[in-house]
């Protein structure tokens, strides 16, 4: 008996299938983007010999903001990853596929949170590293530079632990790694939903909803946290800080999820339902 709503082997077979039209489609450009690290070198390095006359290439910092930007870039493309399923033609030859909608929506998930954003890290990495190498002047590959940074932070988290503040890494880790993934799946879905100006749409739809966010979560902060931190028996107590920080890491995390639940949803949802 053949499962309809999910079976590996056919759920195999199409991601293979899946994979093949990423990498003819747009999955080249995941890898391209990691080329940003050699033009901003080359960029850098004009300007130093412009300006200064010396060969300077961009240290550690600002090619950790290069990098920064190649993932704005890449959380924007994924208007365009699945975007052509809007296109009529495209939409229909996809619909035929025999697969279920839940098999195409899990395959859209990995690809969309994992191999694309592995397929960026890895060739911006490798073309940085190759980069440090190569020019003395850059500082090193930044993935050696990532050790001095960490050891900078475990450096001020032993300092505050001795002050009395109790700072967990996952705290700060774990909101920043959903709100990455909830990036990338917001701008999918809305590549899913807009025909054209597809950047244009999630960046209005997200500038709409936090004018609507922002004075209600600004009143609950000077409603609850601020009076906390001015109270007359707060006197620089760590314990307070501690307190307040745990509760707003908490509240990131639960709206956080609920929004990564909604839009991936939202996703399945759309794709359920899409015809032409």
């Amino acid at each position: 008996m053949v499962n309809d709503t999910f079976s590996a082997k056919r759920f195999g077979k199409y991601f293979k299938y899946d994979l093949k039209q990423l990498w003819h489609n747009n999955g080249k450009a995941a890898i391209a983007l990691g080329f940003i690290s050699v033009i901003c070198y080359i960029v850098w390095v004009a300007f130093s010999l412009i300006i200064s006359g010396v060969w300077q290439a961009p240290g550690l910092t600002a090619r950790y903001a290069f990098f920064c930007l190649g993932v704005t870039i890449l959380v924007f493309y994924q208007t365009r990853t699945y975007g052509y399923l809007t296109e009529k033609k495209a939409g229909q030859s996809w619909l035929m596929i025999p697969a279920s909608t839940l098999e195409k929506f899990v395959s859209m998930m990995i690809i969309t949170v994992v191999v694309i954003p592995v397929a960026y890290l890895f060739s911006y990495l490798a073309l940085d590293s190759l980069i440090g190498l190569l020019d003395h002047t850059s500082g090193g590959p930044l993935v050696a530079g990532y050790g001095v940074i960490l050891e900078k932070f475990n450096s001020f988290l032993s300092a505050a632990s001795e002050e009395g503040f109790k700072f967990n890494v996952a705290a700060f880790a774990v909101p920043i790694a959903v709100q990455f993934v909830f990036n990338l799946l917001y701008f999918l879905f809305c590549g899913l939903c807009f025909k054209k100006w597809k950047i244009m749409g999630a960046l209005g739809i997200m500038l709409a909803v936090e004018a609507v966010i922002t004075p209600i979560l600004s009143s609950l902060i000077f409603k609850y946290w601020t009076p906390a931190i001015s109270a007359n028996d707060y006197q620089g107590d760590p314990a307070v800080i501690n307190d307040i920080l745990h509760q707003v890491a908490i509240y990131a995390n639960v709206i956080n999820a609920v929004l990564l639940i909604g839009v991936a949803v939202a996703i399945y949802y759309r794709l359920k339902t899409l015809k032409h």
